[in-house]
């Protein structure tokens, strides 16, 4: 291998690194924001990350526990455009859909322990870019909000 390739190569992976560490940091801004959004919530710790490509949705499963309020918020780049994220059980019944809902965001008491499935897409089938899905937890005070 000469000297010329060898040089492309380390351009070459110093661009990939750059861009890496560019979106890593860009995630982190949109998972702080929305963290924040938790609010007056208790954020369970977990931050769910993921790159939204093209138009093709992405999903995360979640479990939440008996007894508990939940909120779930998404956050997504801006660049990403109009992001519509829905809320599906474990029979793929639709619980929430932020197209009808206009909502960043859900909340809800859940009656039992149960898996959700929380999937996010992009109106814009031509970017790509970070999407984070935060939840907060709080013991109910009283049970006002929607039951699950």
């Amino acid at each position: 291998m000469n000297v010329f390739n060898k040089t492309k190569r380390v351009i070459a992976l110093f661009i990939l690194t750059i861009s890496v560490l560019s979106a890593s940091a860009q995630c982190k801004n949109v998972a702080k924001e929305a963290i924040k959004k938790l609010a007056p919530y208790t954020h369970t710790g977990e931050v769910n990350t993921m790159t939204l490509v093209l138009g093709e949705p992405s999903a995360v499963h979640l479990s939440f526990y008996k007894g508990l309020n939940y909120k779930i918020q998404v956050g997504t780049e801006s660049q990403l455009g109009t992001v519509n994220f829905r809320i599906v059980d474990e029979n793929n019944v639709e619980i929430y859909n932020s197209k009808t809902g206009k909502s960043d965001s859900f909340e809800f008491y859940s009656n039992s322990s149960q898996e959700l499935v929380i999937e996010i897409v992009s109106d814009d089938k031509s970017k790509q870019g970070c999407a984070v899905v935060v939840v907060g937890m709080q013991a109910p005070k009283s049970n006002s909000i929607r039951n699950l």
